[in-house]
């Protein structure tokens, strides 16, 4: 009763604050390109981690006593509920000559991780993400070329992130003696990421490619702080892994067995080395109570992020938003806020996914 009703709650949270793609932000050749016209290309793919794609999450991942309220300690996997609220702000777009379109748009994306343990439902994470602006460029080769239609280009010089465990868990962590209760998870980076194929908009058969790296836009500082009384300023170490790496696949199919001119059956994946954060991952002993640490390696960890479902758009062709039914694979690090530096995490549920144009 209560994963039904959070799980409720969320998806109405998230359909009435998702923007809603206005009569006008249609994607006919006169309303294509201008002032606050919403960019169909360089788009994030649905299993893009570091998204503002609105999306609402349940199901069951490994539980650990890092980020697992109290109850389910001692447990193998929790059941979890994820909600993204996300949009793109528009700027400015135009079409240039032969093949170019250039854009401006803005990504702002709000984050929410639960645990659906049974007392409380206490929130384990919360985090934001926005860029102060990112650049978008589409070429456009021949879409009658099998193999290479188009090439994408996003940048996003300068972005930022913070996030934040739940008061709950917090007071958890301080009552049951944790040496580190919080850690201070804000930071600046830079992002570009390039795209074969883009699917631009379209509703055709199409397989795409994306290449992404991101960078600490300070090199000198980390991607974490512990503060004196949050936690062991001994594990304020410095990391030379600065950058993050990704690809992404995405195919979707318009055609055949279960899809028709609204419905497309899409398969998004995304590979993604990513530092893991250098500082004790806390356990507890099942039989004595007794916490204990382990040291964090100074390593990188590779992420693997799926879904697979179908997608739903209106039936007019003009208009671009859609909703996804997905379900969710995932295995690497805790991806959310102070808990990377935890590895092993696994996760499989069921997705819904607002794309808003």
């Amino acid at each position: 009763m209560v994963n039904r009703f959070c799980l409720s709650i969320s998806v109405l949270f998230a359909l009435i604050i998702a923007p809603k793609c206005y009569s006008q932000y249609i994607c006919n050749d006169a309303n294509q390109y201008g002032w606050f016209v919403p960019i169909k290309f360089a788009r994030p793919f649905v299993a893009e981690m570091e998204s503002p794609l609105s999306r609402v999450e349940e199901g069951f991942g490994r539980a650990k006593e890092e980020y697992t309220h109290t109850d389910r300690w001692g447990t193998k996997m929790a059941p979890y509920l994820n909600v993204t609220v996300g949009t793109f702000i528009p700027i400015w777009s135009m079409e240039l000559k032969k093949g170019w379109s250039i854009g401006i748009d803005i990504p702002i994306a709000f984050h929410l991780w639960l645990d659906l343990e049974t007392i409380s439902a206490p929130v384990l994470n919360t985090d934001y993400r926005f860029a102060v602006g990112q650049i978008k460029a589409l070429k456009v080769f021949d879409y009658r070329n099998k193999y290479l239609k188009n090439l994408s280009i996003r940048f996003a010089p300068y972005n930022h992130e913070s996030t934040h465990i739940g008061d709950e868990l917090t007071v958890s962590r301080r009552d049951a003696g944790f040496p580190i209760t919080r850690v201070n998870v804000s930071y600046e980076y830079s992002e570009l990421a390039v795209c074969l194929n883009d699917p631009n908009g379209t509703r055709r058969d199409n397989m795409a490619l994306k290449f992404g790296v991101m960078a600490r836009n300070n090199f000198a500082k980390s991607w974490f702080k512990i503060y004196a009384n949050e936690g062991d300023t001994i594990y304020n170490r410095n990391m030379t892994n600065i950058f993050e790496f990704y690809i992404n696949y995405e195919w979707q199919r318009s055609t055949g067995f279960a899809t028709r001119n609204n419905m497309i059956n899409v398969l998004s994946a995304e590979f993604r080395n990513r530092a893991r954060y250098h500082y004790p991952t806390i356990d507890k002993d099942k039989h004595t109570g007794e916490i204990y640490l382990f040291d964090s390696p100074h390593t990188r960890a590779n992420c693997y992020n799926v879904y697979w479902g179908w997608k739903f758009l209106p039936k007019d062709r003009h208009y671009l938003n859609s909703v996804g039914f997905y379900l969710h694979g995932y295995y690497g690090i805790v991806p959310y806020g102070q808990f990377r530096n935890t590895a092993g995490y696994g996760y499989f549920g069921f997705s819904i996914v607002i794309d808003n144009f």
